[in-house]
């Protein structure tokens, strides 16, 4: 019977890691080396990305948040300002600018974010695709190698 506390007690990882019989590679190859530095190098590029977009992000909300204070002043002081009729349009027409204000800034931040995620993803993508080249080509050449070892003996 299994144990039923450790789902991982049926397989025998082992047994089943070496059957897969990956090529032995050397881990200080030039080749994977270089690929390793590149692939931290577009981190580094996608972190940069992020950055820069939640310093936009958080910039723009700034803006806003300025904008929005300045029109409830401007809007408390021409309110104050007329008789309650006049007043009543103008609050109405106040909150209907804010709405259609608030609608566009909420799709810029969205444009923010989703212009962010896409650089950060796009870098990442490119980079997994070029190194999946570059080990195939480090595994290639490490065969290569082997082949023209046996050769000679």
């Amino acid at each position: 019977m299994f144990n039923t506390t450790n789902p991982f007690e049926i397989f025998d990882f082992q047994k089943m890691l070496s059957a897969a019989k990956m090529p032995n590679l050397d881990v200080n190859s030039e080749g994977l080396i270089n690929a390793q530095k590149k692939t931290m190098e577009a981190i580094a590029g996608a972190y940069k990305a992020s950055f820069d977009g939640v310093s936009a992000y958080t910039k723009k909300q700034v803006e806003i948040l300025n904008a929005a204070i300045s029109t409830a002043k401007e809007a408390t002081s021409e309110i104050a300002k007329g008789n309650p009729q006049e007043s009543v349009s103008k609050s109405l027409d106040l909150v209907k600018k804010a709405i259609v204000e608030a609608q566009a800034n909420a799709a810029e931040l969205a444009k923010i974010n989703e212009k962010t995620a896409k650089e950060a993803f796009e870098i990442l993508n490119a980079r997994f695709l070029d190194s999946i080249s570059e080990i195939k080509a480090v595994v290639a050449e490490k065969k290569s190698a082997t082949a023209s070892a046996s050769v000679k003996n």
